[in-house]
């Protein structure tokens, strides 16, 4: 398993029975500031981790998840460059790096899924970067299941807001009174369903393991 070195994906590792990867994460106040550019200094150490871990053994599946420190929500309009670069860039960054080591170690015939923070369509006030971020992630899954399809490789994701969530969403309510979901219970158990033998038709396909809140 490729993620960030939080205690919660600690613990799905293990229930995974996974060995775990740390992506680097990005230091804060690390931005450097050019007119309106901004750069990462931290940006070649991420480099360097990708080719450090991009050849090894290879796994028959392969779970990536990219999670920064969560922010307090805010208006986009009021998010600074620098604030962006933290909660939409960087972590995007970090995906594609993280979303190539698996492409690169992940068996003929095996299987890749990303797990994405997302908020919740009537939740997501204030997550701009972070709703911008999973749009992307979804949209590399869909890419990876394209060019790996030919090495029966099947790439998938499951999304969550277990993290993002507000402590009491507005109407309507989520169908499961479950809501948000538990990252070693609900998320995990998304996770290994699309590990299973009964992921066998399933690529490209994103599954929302959050109670029944991104029901339409």
């Amino acid at each position: 398993m490729v993620a960030s070195p939080i205690a919660e994906l600690v613990r799905m590792s293990a229930t995974l029975g996974a060995l775990h990867v740390a992506v680097p994460s990005c230091p804060i106040g690390s931005e450097e500031h050019d007119g309106d550019a901004v750069s990462w200094p931290s940006a070649e150490h991420l480099g360097r981790w990708r080719g450090e871990n991009s050849t090894g053994q290879l796994a028959a599946a392969v779970v990536v998840a990219v999670w920064p420190v969560v922010q307090a929500p805010m208006p986009l309009i009021g998010t600074s460059a620098s604030e962006f670069v933290r909660r939409s860039e960087w972590p995007f960054m970090a995906w594609v790096a993280a979303l190539g080591v698996a492409v690169s170690r992940c068996a003929d015939g095996g299987s890749i899924v990303a797990v994405v923070e997302r908020p919740s369509p009537l939740d997501c006030a204030g997550w701009a970067p972070e709703s911008g971020t999973a749009d992307a992630v979804e949209a590399l899954i869909r890419s990876i299941a394209r060019s790996e399809g030919h090495r029966d490789v099947h790439a998938n994701a499951v999304t969550t807001p277990s993290r993002l969530a507000p402590a009491h969403p507005i109407a309507p309510l989520p169908p499961l009174a479950t809501f948000p979901g538990r990252i070693d219970v609900e998320v995990t158990r998304a996770v290994q369903m699309l590990l299973g033998p009964g992921r066998e038709g399933l690529t490209g396909t994103i599954m929302h393991a959050d109670c029944g809140r991104s029901w339409r």
